[in-house]
């Protein structure tokens, strides 16, 4: 199991790993689909539940829209359609 160095919180420490596999992924002539794929792979830790996986998926939303990466899926709104339901 992988754990962050002192002072690094997860999310910081996913974010400088999917910066290295851009890199690496860009240095080997990757598109951009292939470079989504090896970040989804490099997940550092075991269980996807729990804190960590929320850190990761938190900063895996923030990598692939500053870097126009595909795969993301769209915001769920909390909201009803911004409907106000009416009962009878």
């Amino acid at each position: 199991m992988v754990e962050p160095y002192e002072g690094v919180g997860f999310a910081a420490y996913s974010y400088n790993l999917m910066t290295n596999v851009y890199n690496d992924g860009r240095a080997e002539r990757k598109d951009l689909e292939q470079i989504a794929s090896d970040i989804d792979a490099s997940y550092p830790w075991d269980e996807r539940y729990g804190w960590r996986y929320k850190e990761w998926l938190r900063a895996r939303r923030e990598f692939f829209e500053d870097h126009g990466l595909p795969g993301l899926q769209p915001r769920r709104s909390l909201k009803l359609n911004n409907e106000l339901v009416m009962y009878r």
